[in-house]
């Protein structure tokens, strides 16, 4: 195997017995469900928390920006920490790294569930983001380091599966545990799985050919990426609510200032956080890119599909996450069919069909109507997440396939932040869109519809309400006049999320192109590869 450069330095682990190329055992297996189970818990966690979030309401008395902040403060925590916990993970063991960080996740569970207040409760969450960090990008190199090449792509398949099975049932068994024990039931869930994984995490996980950075971590470069992400993703998900005022130029601005110092620091730094020597690969560029713009359509417009469903066609929300199945339980089917599209054209062949998929999913859904049938958006849907399913696992062995064996976490953490800031930066971008359009249409329509002036006037000061699909308020009107008004909204909101769809199509067009940029990687059974 090639050494590292000095600036990288590495020392193997204890684990030298590893199977020979093209050999997998038992205990790998083992290894894959142990280490794919820790990161569906914080798959699971992010997806269950929206049936929760009205009880905590209810019990702790919250205001509508503290309950966001229920949510924002743990996806906060874990976009920032991503890569600084990939790093961790190179440094100290990626092994146990992952099991601390569960650890970590059980404890900070029993703390949220056990909240006697908001402030309690969003303190929590903000631990479980930072731990639930660590789980990701420590499973993926463990994988990493532990399957030979001909094997990865199979077990990274298998590892986005469990992910996109928390995806799917985390409505439904959140619900459940909300039903029968309430909101805190939904955080004491995680104990006995994260306790499961613990004890047989150290019995069992094979640490593979695991290598550890000897040089200490770069504490300024952590603080100027931390601070860099934090700006960034605050001021994104403040864009459809508070628009571009000054605090939210601020935080932009705050970014700049961050991101440029972050970047010079990875140039003079001898332990660079983020090597941007791993960005001289085009294939691991490219891959980095796609992800991100897979996210940003494909994830990024998963929430308004569901207003679309509740709000404008009025199904309830459990019928409404029965409708959005296709798309979270097709994503396993489209990571199958990567992955044996990978192995045998290589990658660029199922990220690029996975593109034009979601291309696809999102041109039908820019042809639905207010009231059009769901022949329409359930097949749109289910392309999406065969395209989207398709291009995660693949691009994923892409970029850790580019990487040295010893910044498997680090790559692992930089494609989990791709991940996610796409799925950010879509719903924010989308909500802006849907938002303009709404303002831009709703008048025309309410007047279309022979509403009032002045009730039309008392919608239209209501933009905001309308782009979520929601009716505006508007008192002293007959029935009829409401059932217009309602029309008018409902309208200019799919009109709004048809636009938002065309431009994701055109976007994901752009991905397909970048894609076939991607070139598998070397094999190299007698080092890299094991």
């Amino acid at each position: 195997m090639t050494q590292p450069p000095r600036d990288e330095t590495w020392s193997p682990s204890d684990a030298d017995d590893h199977p020979p190329a093209g050999t997998v055992s038992t205990r790998m297996w083992i290894t894959l469900v142990l280490v794919s189970l820790g990161a569906m818990m914080e798959a699971l966690d992010s997806t269950v928390m929206a049936i929760g979030n009205p009880m905590i309401a209810v019990e702790l008395g919250t205001r509508l920006t503290q309950l966001q902040w229920v949510s924002n403060g743990y996806m906060f925590a874990v976009v920032v920490f991503l890569i600084t916990a990939g790093k961790i993970g190179d440094r100290f063991g990626h092994r146990n790294t992952f099991l601390v960080g569960m650890v970590g996740f059980a404890a900070s569970s029993v703390a949220a569930g056990l909240a006697g207040s908001v402030e309690v409760l969003i303190a929590a969450r903000v631990a479980q983001g930072l731990f639930g960090a660590v789980l990701a990008p420590n499973s993926l190199a463990i994988i990493r380091n532990l399957f030979p090449y001909d094997r990865m792509k199979t077990a990274i398949g298998i590892w986005a599966g469990f992910g996109a099975l928390a995806m799917a049932a985390g409505p439904f068994v959140g619900g459940l545990v909300v039903g029968q024990f309430g909101w805190r039931g939904i955080f004491f869930l995680n104990v006995p799985i994260c306790v499961v994984v613990v004890i047989a995490g150290l019995l069992l996980i094979d640490k593979g050919r695991e290598r550890r950075l000897v040089a200490p971590i770069d504490i300024p470069g952590v603080i100027l990426l931390s601070g860099a992400l934090l700006a960034l993703v605050w001021g994104i998900v403040r864009i459809p609510v508070d628009g571009l005022d000054l605090f939210t130029g601020l935080l932009f601005v705050a970014f700049a200032l961050f991101g440029g110092l972050f970047l010079w620091r990875q140039q003079t730094s001898a332990n660079a956080v983020l090597p941007l020597r791993l960005f001289h690969s085009t294939s691991l560029s490219a891959a980095v890119v796609v992800i991100a713009m897979a996210a940003f359509v494909a994830f990024g417009s998963y929430f308004y599909f569901g207003l679309y469903l509740e709000q404008v066609q009025g199904h309830a929300p459990l019928t409404a996450g029965l409708l959005l199945l296709p798309q979270t339980v097709l994503f396993g089917v489209g990571a199958a069919v990567g992955g044996k599209l990978g192995s045998d054209r290589g990658p660029r062949v199922p990220m690029m069909l996975g593109a034009v998929l979601v291309a696809l999913g999102s041109v039908g859904i820019a042809l639905l109507q207010a009231d059009s049938s769901y022949a329409l958006l359930g097949p749109s849907l289910g392309l999406m997440g065969v395209g989207i399913g398709a291009i995660v696992p693949v691009a994923v062995g892409v970029i850790l396939g580019h990487s040295p064996a010893n910044l498997a976490g680090t790559a692992s953490g930089m494609q989990q932040t791709a991940l996610m800031l796409g799925a950010v930066l879509g719903t924010a971008i989308i909500g802006t869109v849907i938002s303009l359009r709404v303002a831009a249409d709703l008048p025309g329509r309410l007047t279309a519809a022979g509403v009032p002036q002045d009730a039309a006037g008392k919608a239209v000061e209501q933009t905001s309400v309308a782009a979520q699909g929601v009716l505006p308020q508007v008192g002293g009107v007959t029935p009829e006049v409401g059932a217009r008004i309602e029309m008018a909204v409902g309208q200019s909101f799919t009109s709004g999320l048809n636009t938002a769809l065309i431009v994701g199509a055109v976007l994901m067009v752009v991905a397909a192109v970048v894609a076939s940029r991607v070139r598998a990687p070397e094999q190299d059974p007698g080092g890299a590869w094991g």
